[in-house]
């Protein structure tokens, strides 16, 4: 009994630690896979608006309304050939007790893409 109890909260520590890491790794996952997405759409003559929106829409299991979207250069500057930026950022709430002390609270995913202008 008193070794279970030794190795219980050590066994339970690993798991919280595996299962914040799991959504961490998601979260990076789809803000890369949104970044993207909007870049993509950005290079083919897309405006801002439309270029957000579908960034946003590509993180579709992350909260909406916590994605933040930003596009370079102004699309006044987007000429054939010159690079179009998109960077997604996103906070992902550690839920587990004691992570905190490991990672911030919130720990900001982030995810670029650089693409050449068609």
């Amino acid at each position: 009994l008193v070794e279970m109890a030794l190795v219980l909260s050590i066994l339970l520590l690993l798991l919280t630690g595996i299962v914040e890491f799991g959504r961490v790794l998601s979260a990076q996952l789809v803000v890369s896979h949104a970044s993207r997405e909007g870049a993509r759409i950005g290079v083919v003559g897309a405006i801002d608006d439309l270029i957000s929106q579908r960034a946003t829409d590509a993180a579709a299991t992350l909260d909406a309304g916590k994605v933040i979207v930003s596009v370079s250069p102004s699309p006044s500057e987007r000429l054939r050939g010159s690079q179009l930026t998109v960077k997604v950022e996103y906070p992902v709430d550690i839920v587990m007790p004691f992570m905190d002390k490991i990672l911030p609270d919130p720990y900001w995913v982030r995810g670029a893409t650089t693409m050449r202008v068609e």
